[in-house]
């Protein structure tokens, strides 16, 4: 109900009517807003609301405004390193987080940004990690163990690397560095900036597709910033429909944009075509939001173990087509078969290569198994 730029009359009094008829746990209220990255929103719609504890409000507003200067930082030393990579001619293009935030979030302080994402060709790969070592980011360990063990591991066995950069008062900036954004797995479908560039005339499409695949099947939807993130994506956008619902129905994510298209509507009145309404309001969308919903109640995200048995689970059930079903099945096996991993053992993190790969297949699924193991006994 505060998902809101400016609330209106009408929507002040009706949260002012709902909180004065439920009791509210305000300590959770700012637990799940800062899970779902949402107190930027909250701060702005609740300060002039009544029944509002003024020591929430003042949380808010201590938490709205660290996020606030985080945010300028981490888009100033975004535009530092964008004209890094310009003047050494390498091409990039930066998308999810900073990207929305510098392009599409009519306040950039509204979006609570974490690492900054930039997807450079797999050519580039290499030299830009240098380059950026160079001007004094440092990969992470985990990273570092896959450079040993050579270039090709990196470019062949990763997507993406993690790089750091201390600037002030124990602070850092975190670039995720890409050459492959993936669809569900490798093996499955994978996003390059050579595909970005096929698509001149399609560039906000191209930005969706980009981030559903994070966003809802890397992230099932799990929190509800993902939905803002879409939304102001796509609003006031000129959308090819056919060919984005072409695109999508392709790497089988048709289902997954409804959903967020779903919430999207109900949440900011999102206009869409009638065809597309229709497609949202489907009886199979309208289960799959059921279940994605399920998640956003949680105090905490799933994650590693939880996380992939759920990616595989939603995404197979987002699909209408059997082959494309079956695919999900089959690269679920594949791409967790033959490749080199990293386990943490107490502080340690042991890299095993890609040659010893079978190895992890059994270690994933003990630490599977205990997770599952330690959740069950927690309920």
């Amino acid at each position: 109900m505060a998902c809101r730029l400016e609330l209106q009359p009408d929507q002040k009094n009706q949260l002012s009517d709902f909180l004065a008829t439920h009791s509210i746990d305000w300590d959770r209220v700012y637990r799940q807003a800062d899970r779902h990255r949402l107190i930027p929103f909250l701060y702005r719609s609740l300060q002039n609301i009544d029944n509002i504890p003024s020591a929430f409000i003042d949380q808010l507003r201590h938490s709205y405004k660290a996020t606030a200067i985080d945010g300028m930082v981490k888009i100033q030393q975004y535009r530092s390193v964008d004209t890094l990579l310009s003047a050494n001619n390498i091409d990039h293009i930066a998308f999810k987080g900073i990207y929305l935030s510098e392009y599409c979030y009519p306040d950039n302080s509204l979006r609570i940004s974490g690492d900054i994402d930039i997807l450079v060709s797999k050519d580039d790969a290499l030299s830009t990690i240098r380059l950026l070592q160079a001007n004094g980011y440092l990969l992470t360990k985990k990273h570092t163990l896959y450079v040993n063990d050579g270039d090709g591991r990196v470019l062949n066995d990763l997507y993406e690397v993690s790089l750091f950069k201390a600037i002030f008062n124990n602070n850092y900036i975190d670039i995720d560095l890409h050459w492959n954004i993936v669809c569900f797995n490798k093996d499955f479908a994978t996003f390059d900036l050579n595909y970005i560039r096929s698509f001149p005339c399609y560039h906000t499409e191209v930005q969706i597709i980009l981030l559903v695949a994070h966003h809802g099947v890397t992230n099932i939807w799990q929190k509800i910033y993902y939905i803002n993130d879409l939304y102001f994506l796509m609003n006031n956008k000129d959308i090819d429909w056919p060919w984005l619902m072409s695109q999508m129905r392709n790497y089988g994510m048709e289902r997954i944009l409804l959903a967020g298209l779903y919430w999207c509507q109900q949440m900011w009145d999102l206009t869409l075509p009638q065809a597309i309404l229709d497609l949202v309001r489907s009886k199979e969308v309208r289960q799959l939001v059921f279940e994605y919903e399920k998640n956003w109640e949680l105090d905490t995200e799933k994650e590693f173990s939880p996380l992939v048995l759920s990616q595989f689970r939603y995404f197979a059930e987002a699909q209408s087509q059997l082959s494309k079903k079956a695919r999900i099945y089959s690269t679920f096996c594949t791409s967790r078969v033959f490749r080199a991993s990293t386990f943490r053992i107490g502080k340690e993190i042991v890299y095993i290569p890609k040659e010893f790969g079978l190895i992890t297949v059994f270690v994933r699924a003990a630490r599977s198994f205990m997770a599952f193991f330690t959740t069950s006994r927690s309920v």
